[in-house]
């Protein structure tokens, strides 16, 4: 069932983000026969836009067509497998414990190479809707280049369908820089920040600018202990940022969340570092909110809690690596 829902899950964000790719495609001809853009490209330009789009939505269909021909032969598999069982207990043999598990192994390696299959296809539809939020330009912030609130938003719905169907975990931290917006190196400030949330970032994590001086980092595959590690290597590395002080909220999806009540707890937790008046980072693990000590972590520590976050991610790694040795 699990396999079921993550497999309809990335069907339903593959229509999605090529929904998104046509509607990118019509509105930049829109703004341009309107004069809304700030700028008036030239045929050229126009030509190379609508080039980059054509390539989107052409590899985009090709990762669909690979996810219904895997899908398909799998189903295949699935339901022979299933015959084969049925058979099985209707027989009463002194082998069917042998047989039960030749027939499991038989169904074992098309499955590990269907789920390495999901996997690179659903990096490759990130990389595809970065490039799609490029394209839009309504889903960057135009100061620091990174996710705006919108496309923030988006992502944050998509892991949380994806956490309601197969229990998926991921944290989602909250940022704000006070102190310094009366400053004439603002706008540095902020960049110099948001390059800082990048370099502590991996390529799956969402960053994106909330509000004029609060940041987001969505961490999918990420427990409340691995959101903390991020953001106290980040408050470290902000010491450094002058005339500002750096808070920080970190939340771990639960049960019934849906995005107001996570982003409600993760503004609780902001809102009581932010009172502190110092580099100061809060947790809420959705029952008690309390204050995380900068620096009481070890490396150690550290190294054992990113290796467990990181299972999930690598495990499809190790199969694909697996079956290679295997063939």
């Amino acid at each position: 069932m699990i396999f079921f829902a993550l497999t309809d899950s990335l069907q339903g964000y593959l229509a999605d983000t090529v929904a998104l790719a046509a509607v990118a495609v019509i509105g930049y001809l829109f703004g341009r026969r309107s004069g809304k853009f700030h700028f008036e490209p030239s045929d050229f330009q126009l030509h190379q836009e609508l080039s980059r789009a054509t390539q989107i939505a052409k590899e985009l269909q090709q990762i669909a067509g690979r996810i219904r021909q895997d899908v398909a032969s799998h189903q295949a598999n699935i339901s022979q497998f299933k015959t084969r069982v049925t058979d099985l207990q209707s027989q009463a043999t002194d082998d069917g414990w042998q047989t039960l598990s030749s027939e499991a192994e038989s169904l074992l390696v098309p499955t590990m190479r269907l789920a390495t299959d999901l996997s690179l296809a659903y990096d490759q539809l990130r990389k595809q809707s970065l490039l799609l939020m490029n394209f839009a330009g309504s889903r960057t912030d135009p100061l620091t280049g990174i996710h705006n609130r919108r496309a923030m938003e988006e992502q944050l719905e998509v892991l949380l369908s994806l956490h309601h169907q197969n229990a998926s975990r991921f944290s989602l931290a909250l940022f704000s820089l006070d102190d310094c917006s009366s400053t004439a190196e603002a706008d540095e400030l902020f960049c110099a920040f948001v390059e800082l949330l990048e370099s502590c970032a991996r390529d799956t994590d969402v960053v994106a600018r909330y509000s004029n001086e609060e940041f987001v980092v969505l961490m999918p595959q990420t427990s409340l202990a691995g959101s903390v590690i991020f953001s106290e290597r980040l408050l470290r590395r902000a010491e450094n940022l002058p005339e500002c002080v750096v808070a920080g909220g970190i939340v771990e999806v639960q049960a019934e969340d849906d995005a107001a009540k996570l982003l409600s707890r993760a503004d609780s937790a902001l809102y009581s570092a932010r009172a502190n008046g110092y580099n100061c980072l809060y947790q809420h693990n959705g029952k008690t909110l309390r204050e995380h000590e900068i620096g009481r972590l070890t490396e150690t520590l550290e190294t054992d809690s990113l290796q467990s976050d990181a299972a999930d991610l690598e495990c499809s790694t190790d199969e694909s690596r697996s079956l290679t040795r295997s063939s």
